[in-house]
């Protein structure tokens, strides 16, 4: 067992846990979009952002081991200054149409957008794909995807399917099955229930 110290609150931990889980064990609120209990921890969406004492940089918690003697803070101004940065750049991509989306209510993006701002992005892009038929179940609208990997990282590592993929680059990058084709999978659900 390792000791530190979350928000002024000692814990004990597991040794190999992450400063993640172990804020969760002890419902500490991190915010995050691409963890989800089933995968490996990937950093990618970098919401989870913790400062660590003696740390020069903000760490993401959920890749970051918990170590003992650590001394955590898990919302500072720097971090809130952080995660508004890291939701303008998420949101530079999504349509902020809440009210007509299928996941009004229940979407974890809509939720910290809320928490943290940005009413508006001082980044600019333009990111515009069709929506896509590729599968006689599953309709998708890559202009609403903010690129997490949470759908892709489920099928690859949960399901062990690895029918979609992060492809292209920049603007042009989506979640698509290789080369464009029809989705040949076994239509589990599993990217449609991960997505935040």
């Amino acid at each position: 067992m390792i000791e530190l110290t979350i928000n002024g609150k000692k814990l004990q931990a597991g040794k190999g846990m992450t400063i993640f889980n172990v804020a969760r064990e002890n419902n500490i609120y991190i915010p995050h979009l691409c963890w989800d209990r089933r995968l490996k921890p990937y950093g990618g969406c970098r919401l989870c952002l913790v400062e660590v004492e003696g740390q020069r940089k903000l760490m993401a918690s959920c890749s970051s081991p918990a170590e003992n003697g650590m001394v955590v803070h898990t919302d500072t101004p720097a971090l809130q200054k952080a995660r508004k940065t890291v939701l303008e750049l998420l949101l530079v991509h999504h349509p902020l149409d809440c009210p007509i989306c299928d996941k009004a209510g229940e979407c974890s993006l809509q939720d910290l957008a809320y928490k943290y701002g940005p009413s508006q992005s001082r980044f600019y892009g333009e990111r515009k794909h069709d929506p896509e038929a590729t599968s006689p179940l599953i309709d998708r609208n890559p202009n609403r995807c903010i690129l997490c990997g949470r759908c892709v990282r489920v099928c690859w590592e949960h399901q062990g399917v690895g029918a979609i993929n992060l492809i292209g680059r920049g603007f042009k990058t989506k979640i698509s099955p290789a080369f464009e084709e029809t989705l040949d999978c076994e239509f589990c659900g599993q990217c449609i229930d991960t997505c935040p």
